[in-house]
Protein backbone atom coordinates (compact mmCIF):
# COMPACT_ATOMS: atom_id res chain seq x y z
CA UNK A 1 0.00 0.00 0.00
CA UNK A 2 1.05 3.56 -0.70
CA UNK A 3 2.32 5.86 1.74
CA UNK A 4 -0.85 7.77 3.53
CA UNK A 5 -1.62 11.00 1.95
CA UNK A 6 -2.62 14.00 4.13
CA UNK A 7 -6.48 13.50 3.73
CA UNK A 8 -7.07 16.36 6.46
CA UNK A 9 -10.17 18.62 5.43
CA UNK A 10 -9.25 21.65 3.46
CA UNK A 11 -10.29 24.83 4.07
CA UNK A 12 -12.26 24.78 1.40
CA UNK A 13 -12.16 25.23 -2.80
CA UNK A 14 -11.31 28.20 -3.76
CA UNK A 15 -13.72 29.76 -5.31
CA UNK A 16 -14.33 32.39 -7.46
CA UNK A 17 -13.78 35.67 -6.18
CA UNK A 18 -12.15 37.49 -9.28
CA UNK A 19 -15.48 39.79 -9.67
CA UNK A 20 -15.32 43.38 -9.62
CA UNK A 21 -11.24 43.88 -9.56
CA UNK A 22 -8.76 43.51 -11.94
CA UNK A 23 -7.08 40.45 -13.30
CA UNK A 24 -3.87 41.34 -11.41
CA UNK A 25 -5.59 41.50 -7.97
CA UNK A 26 -7.81 38.74 -8.42
CA UNK A 27 -4.40 36.43 -9.12
CA UNK A 28 -3.17 38.24 -6.66
CA UNK A 29 -6.11 36.76 -4.27
CA UNK A 30 -5.81 33.54 -5.68
CA UNK A 31 -2.08 33.09 -4.72
CA UNK A 32 -2.52 34.31 -1.49
CA UNK A 33 -5.13 31.82 -1.12
CA UNK A 34 -3.50 28.79 -2.50
CA UNK A 35 -0.18 29.50 0.12
CA UNK A 36 -2.66 29.84 3.15
CA UNK A 37 -4.50 26.83 1.83
CA UNK A 38 -1.44 24.42 1.79
CA UNK A 39 1.98 25.67 2.58
CA UNK A 40 4.57 24.01 0.41
CA UNK A 41 7.44 23.03 2.42
CA UNK A 42 10.50 24.59 1.12
CA UNK A 43 12.64 21.35 0.55
CA UNK A 44 10.02 19.65 -1.70
CA UNK A 45 9.00 23.02 -3.38
CA UNK A 46 13.11 22.99 -4.37
CA UNK A 47 12.58 19.81 -5.63
CA UNK A 48 9.92 20.38 -7.91
CA UNK A 49 11.25 23.84 -9.13
CA UNK A 50 14.22 21.44 -10.15
CA UNK A 51 12.52 19.44 -11.97
CA UNK A 52 10.11 21.28 -13.93
CA UNK A 53 11.94 24.61 -14.56
CA UNK A 54 15.67 24.40 -13.62
CA UNK A 55 16.51 21.64 -14.85
CA UNK A 56 15.58 22.29 -18.89
CA UNK A 57 17.95 25.19 -18.68
CA UNK A 58 20.99 23.58 -17.48
CA UNK A 59 20.36 22.65 -13.95
CA UNK A 60 22.20 25.65 -11.99
CA UNK A 61 21.34 28.49 -10.46
CA UNK A 62 22.90 31.34 -8.13
CA UNK A 63 21.78 31.10 -4.22
CA UNK A 64 20.34 34.89 -4.53
CA UNK A 65 18.16 34.31 -7.36
CA UNK A 66 17.21 30.77 -5.80
CA UNK A 67 15.66 33.17 -3.01
CA UNK A 68 14.15 36.23 -5.38
CA UNK A 69 12.09 33.15 -7.54
CA UNK A 70 10.71 31.48 -4.42
CA UNK A 71 9.96 34.72 -2.12
CA UNK A 72 6.94 35.12 -3.31
CA UNK A 73 5.06 31.42 -3.09
CA UNK A 74 6.11 31.59 0.65
CA UNK A 75 9.46 30.74 0.89
CA UNK A 76 11.45 32.61 2.89
CA UNK A 77 15.82 32.74 2.98
CA UNK A 78 16.46 31.19 5.80
CA UNK A 79 14.20 28.05 4.95
CA UNK A 80 15.73 28.22 1.76
CA UNK A 81 18.96 28.01 2.63
CA UNK A 82 18.36 24.82 4.85
CA UNK A 83 16.22 23.36 2.35
CA UNK A 84 19.40 23.89 -0.08
CA UNK A 85 22.08 22.68 2.13
CA UNK A 86 20.28 19.64 2.61
CA UNK A 87 19.78 18.54 -1.12
CA UNK A 88 23.57 19.20 -1.35
CA UNK A 89 23.97 16.89 1.74
CA UNK A 90 21.32 13.92 -0.38
CA UNK A 91 23.18 14.52 -3.03
CA UNK A 92 21.01 16.56 -5.35
CA UNK A 93 22.72 19.38 -5.36
CA UNK A 94 26.47 20.15 -5.63
CA UNK A 95 27.67 24.18 -5.29
CA UNK A 96 30.58 25.99 -6.36
CA UNK A 97 31.69 29.27 -4.69
CA UNK A 98 32.55 32.12 -6.55
CA UNK A 99 34.01 35.02 -4.29
CA UNK A 100 31.13 35.73 -1.91
CA UNK A 101 28.43 33.85 -3.92
CA UNK A 102 27.35 30.68 -4.49
CA UNK A 103 26.46 28.56 -7.26
CA UNK A 104 24.57 25.08 -6.96
CA UNK A 105 24.15 22.67 -9.70
CA UNK A 106 22.27 19.40 -9.93
CA UNK A 107 24.19 16.54 -9.56
CA UNK A 108 23.51 13.60 -11.82
CA UNK A 109 21.75 11.71 -8.98
CA UNK A 110 19.45 14.98 -9.05
CA UNK A 111 18.92 15.02 -12.72
CA UNK A 112 18.31 10.65 -12.50
CA UNK A 113 15.83 11.21 -9.99
CA UNK A 114 14.03 13.88 -11.25
CA UNK A 115 13.89 11.91 -14.62
CA UNK A 116 12.14 9.10 -13.11
CA UNK A 117 9.54 11.48 -11.67
CA UNK A 118 9.59 13.60 -14.61
CA UNK A 119 7.39 10.46 -15.93
CA UNK A 120 4.64 10.43 -13.60
CA UNK A 121 4.02 13.61 -13.48
CA UNK A 122 3.96 14.33 -17.30
CA UNK A 123 3.20 11.15 -18.94
CA UNK A 124 0.06 9.79 -16.84
CA UNK A 125 -0.60 6.26 -16.18
CA UNK A 126 -0.57 3.93 -19.27
CA UNK A 127 -3.99 3.45 -21.18
CA UNK A 128 -3.81 0.40 -21.99
CA UNK A 129 -2.30 -2.83 -20.51
CA UNK A 130 -1.27 -6.43 -21.66
CA UNK A 131 -1.80 -8.18 -18.88
CA UNK A 132 1.81 -8.61 -17.31
CA UNK A 133 2.83 -7.83 -13.92
CA UNK A 134 5.96 -7.40 -12.55
CA UNK A 135 6.67 -9.39 -8.92
CA UNK A 136 9.72 -8.82 -6.56
CA UNK A 137 9.64 -12.04 -4.48
CA UNK A 138 11.54 -12.72 -1.22
CA UNK A 139 12.72 -15.55 -0.49
CA UNK A 140 13.04 -16.62 3.18
CA UNK A 141 17.10 -16.22 3.18
CA UNK A 142 16.46 -13.03 1.31
CA UNK A 143 16.57 -9.63 2.35
CA UNK A 144 18.35 -9.66 6.01
CA UNK A 145 16.70 -8.26 9.29
CA UNK A 146 13.24 -5.85 9.92
CA UNK A 147 15.02 -3.08 8.84
CA UNK A 148 16.34 -4.15 5.84
CA UNK A 149 13.24 -5.53 4.74
CA UNK A 150 11.38 -2.53 5.93
CA UNK A 151 13.62 -0.29 3.24
CA UNK A 152 12.46 -2.14 0.14
CA UNK A 153 9.17 -2.12 1.32
CA UNK A 154 9.15 1.52 1.59
CA UNK A 155 10.99 1.78 -2.06
CA UNK A 156 8.81 -1.05 -3.79
CA UNK A 157 5.44 1.05 -2.35
CA UNK A 158 6.44 4.53 -3.30
CA UNK A 159 7.21 3.22 -6.71
CA UNK A 160 3.56 2.21 -6.82
CA UNK A 161 4.17 -1.66 -5.54
CA UNK A 162 2.04 -3.75 -3.62
CA UNK A 163 2.16 -6.17 -0.74
CA UNK A 164 -0.30 -9.10 -2.87
CA UNK A 165 0.81 -12.10 -0.54
CA UNK A 166 3.48 -12.24 1.82
CA UNK A 167 6.86 -11.40 0.25
CA UNK A 168 5.41 -10.90 -2.85
CA UNK A 169 4.78 -7.28 -4.38
CA UNK A 170 3.28 -6.78 -7.66
CA UNK A 171 2.73 -3.76 -10.06
CA UNK A 172 0.93 -4.30 -13.57
CA UNK A 173 2.94 -1.12 -15.42
CA UNK A 174 6.18 -0.78 -13.74
CA UNK A 175 9.55 -1.79 -15.57
CA UNK A 176 11.73 -4.59 -13.93
CA UNK A 177 14.24 -2.05 -14.67
CA UNK A 178 13.01 0.06 -11.63
CA UNK A 179 12.74 -2.86 -9.02
CA UNK A 180 16.33 -3.64 -10.16
CA UNK A 181 17.31 -0.34 -9.49
CA UNK A 182 15.88 -0.06 -6.10
CA UNK A 183 17.65 -3.44 -5.58
CA UNK A 184 20.73 -1.72 -6.61
CA UNK A 185 20.05 1.35 -4.52
CA UNK A 186 19.40 -0.27 -0.98
CA UNK A 187 23.16 -2.57 -1.99
CA UNK A 188 21.29 -5.91 -2.14
CA UNK A 189 20.94 -7.33 -5.63
CA UNK A 190 20.90 -10.63 -4.75
CA UNK A 191 18.64 -10.99 -1.88
CA UNK A 192 15.14 -10.83 -4.21
CA UNK A 193 13.83 -12.16 -7.37
CA UNK A 194 12.29 -9.94 -10.09
CA UNK A 195 9.77 -11.57 -12.62
CA UNK A 196 7.73 -11.01 -15.73
CA UNK A 197 4.46 -12.76 -15.48
CA UNK A 198 0.78 -13.27 -16.33
CA UNK A 199 -1.72 -14.69 -14.01
CA UNK A 200 -3.85 -17.80 -15.39
CA UNK A 201 -7.33 -16.73 -14.04
CA UNK A 202 -9.12 -18.40 -16.75
CA UNK A 203 -7.98 -21.38 -15.59
CA UNK A 204 -9.35 -20.90 -12.15
CA UNK A 205 -7.37 -18.90 -10.18
CA UNK A 206 -7.82 -15.79 -8.73
CA UNK A 207 -6.95 -12.69 -10.95
CA UNK A 208 -4.71 -10.34 -9.22
CA UNK A 209 -6.32 -7.52 -10.24
CA UNK A 210 -9.48 -7.79 -8.54
CA UNK A 211 -6.72 -7.24 -5.58
CA UNK A 212 -6.92 -3.83 -6.45
CA UNK A 213 -9.13 -2.50 -3.71
CA UNK A 214 -7.27 -4.53 -0.98
CA UNK A 215 -3.75 -3.56 -1.99
CA UNK A 216 -3.38 0.33 -3.10
CA UNK A 217 -5.50 3.07 -1.47
CA UNK A 218 -7.27 4.40 -4.07
CA UNK A 219 -9.66 5.85 -2.53
CA UNK A 220 -7.03 8.41 -0.76
CA UNK A 221 -5.51 9.23 -4.07
CA UNK A 222 -9.30 9.58 -6.18
CA UNK A 223 -10.45 12.38 -2.92
CA UNK A 224 -6.38 14.27 -3.58
CA UNK A 225 -7.62 14.46 -7.50
CA UNK A 226 -10.81 15.78 -6.96
CA UNK A 227 -9.63 18.28 -4.40
CA UNK A 228 -6.68 19.38 -6.83
CA UNK A 229 -9.78 20.18 -9.47
CA UNK A 230 -11.75 21.88 -6.88
CA UNK A 231 -8.69 23.86 -6.18
CA UNK A 232 -7.70 25.32 -9.41
CA UNK A 233 -10.79 24.89 -11.32
CA UNK A 234 -10.88 29.05 -10.72
CA UNK A 235 -7.79 29.74 -12.30
CA UNK A 236 -8.80 28.59 -15.91
CA UNK A 237 -10.18 31.65 -17.01
CA UNK A 238 -7.66 34.19 -15.77
CA UNK A 239 -4.30 32.22 -16.56
CA UNK A 240 -3.86 34.12 -19.76
CA UNK A 241 -4.19 37.15 -17.71
CA UNK A 242 -0.94 36.59 -15.83
CA UNK A 243 1.80 38.70 -15.49
CA UNK A 244 5.45 36.99 -16.18
CA UNK A 245 5.87 37.02 -12.19
CA UNK A 246 2.28 35.62 -11.36
CA UNK A 247 2.53 32.96 -14.40
CA UNK A 248 5.90 31.66 -12.85
CA UNK A 249 4.37 31.64 -9.28
CA UNK A 250 1.52 29.78 -10.54
CA UNK A 251 2.98 27.31 -12.23
CA UNK A 252 5.29 26.62 -9.37
CA UNK A 253 2.60 25.97 -7.21
CA UNK A 254 0.46 24.00 -9.63
CA UNK A 255 3.25 21.63 -10.46
CA UNK A 256 4.35 21.38 -7.47
CA UNK A 257 0.58 20.70 -5.79
CA UNK A 258 0.45 17.90 -8.86
CA UNK A 259 3.69 16.52 -8.27
CA UNK A 260 3.17 15.56 -4.55
CA UNK A 261 -0.09 13.67 -5.73
CA UNK A 262 0.77 11.31 -8.62
CA UNK A 263 3.86 10.48 -6.68
CA UNK A 264 1.67 9.06 -4.10
CA UNK A 265 -0.63 7.23 -7.26
CA UNK A 266 0.18 3.43 -8.28
CA UNK A 267 -0.37 4.65 -11.51
CA UNK A 268 -1.98 1.52 -12.09
CA UNK A 269 -2.97 1.27 -16.26
CA UNK A 270 -6.34 2.80 -16.83
CA UNK A 271 -8.18 -0.41 -17.78
CA UNK A 272 -7.35 -1.36 -13.45
CA UNK A 273 -8.98 1.47 -12.32
CA UNK A 274 -12.45 3.12 -11.52
CA UNK A 275 -15.20 4.44 -13.49
CA UNK A 276 -15.06 7.92 -13.72
CA UNK A 277 -11.80 8.41 -12.54
CA UNK A 278 -10.86 11.98 -11.07
CA UNK A 279 -7.41 11.48 -11.73
CA UNK A 280 -8.19 12.18 -15.33
CA UNK A 281 -10.16 15.50 -14.91
CA UNK A 282 -7.22 16.78 -13.05
CA UNK A 283 -4.58 15.62 -14.91
CA UNK A 284 -6.42 17.35 -18.50
CA UNK A 285 -6.68 20.57 -15.76
CA UNK A 286 -3.45 20.59 -14.88
CA UNK A 287 -2.37 20.55 -18.06
CA UNK A 288 -4.90 23.06 -19.52
CA UNK A 289 -3.40 25.37 -17.15
CA UNK A 290 0.33 24.66 -16.98
CA UNK A 291 0.60 25.71 -20.68
CA UNK A 292 -1.51 28.48 -20.09
CA UNK A 293 1.15 29.70 -17.79
CA UNK A 294 4.13 28.22 -19.18
CA UNK A 295 5.54 30.94 -21.87
CA UNK A 296 4.80 33.84 -19.52
CA UNK A 297 6.61 31.96 -16.56
CA UNK A 298 9.44 31.43 -18.61
CA UNK A 299 10.04 35.08 -19.19
CA UNK A 300 10.15 35.90 -15.63
CA UNK A 301 12.45 32.80 -15.41
CA UNK A 302 14.97 34.08 -17.56
CA UNK A 303 14.88 37.03 -16.67
CA UNK A 304 16.62 36.29 -12.92
CA UNK A 305 18.00 32.95 -13.49
CA UNK A 306 20.21 33.55 -16.73
CA UNK A 307 21.77 36.39 -14.77
CA UNK A 308 25.54 35.85 -14.86
CA UNK A 309 24.92 32.37 -15.62
CA UNK A 310 27.13 30.42 -18.08
CA UNK A 311 25.44 26.89 -17.11
CA UNK A 312 21.88 29.17 -18.45
CA UNK A 313 20.76 26.84 -21.56
CA UNK A 314 17.93 27.41 -23.85
CA UNK A 315 14.71 24.68 -23.44
CA UNK A 316 14.80 20.98 -25.31
CA UNK A 317 12.71 21.02 -27.79
CA UNK A 318 11.16 17.72 -25.41
CA UNK A 319 9.61 19.63 -23.32
CA UNK A 320 6.88 20.77 -25.80
CA UNK A 321 5.82 16.57 -25.15
CA UNK A 322 5.05 17.37 -21.27
CA UNK A 323 1.38 16.95 -20.55
CA UNK A 324 0.86 14.95 -23.67
CA UNK A 325 2.06 17.59 -25.81
CA UNK A 326 1.83 21.42 -26.30
CA UNK A 327 -1.27 22.85 -27.46
CA UNK A 328 -1.54 24.35 -31.34
CA UNK A 329 -1.55 27.76 -30.81
CA UNK A 330 -4.70 29.62 -31.93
Amino acid sequence: MLPRLNTTPSPGPLRPFFMASSPSQSLDRFLARLLKQDPPRAKSLCVSLLGDALGPHGGAIWLGDLIELLAPVGVNERLLRTSVFRLVAQGWLQSERHGRRSLYLMTDTGRRLTALASQRIYDGPPQAWNGEWTLVALPRNGANGLAERAELRRELEWEGFALVAPGLFAHPATEARAAHDILEKLGIPDKALVLAARDLADAGGLPIASLVPQCWNLDAVAEQYRLFTRSFSPLTAWAAHASPAQAFALRVLLLHRWRRIVLHDPQLPMPMLPDSWPGSAARELCARLYWALFDASEIHLEAIASRENTHYRPLPPAIDQRFGGRPAAG
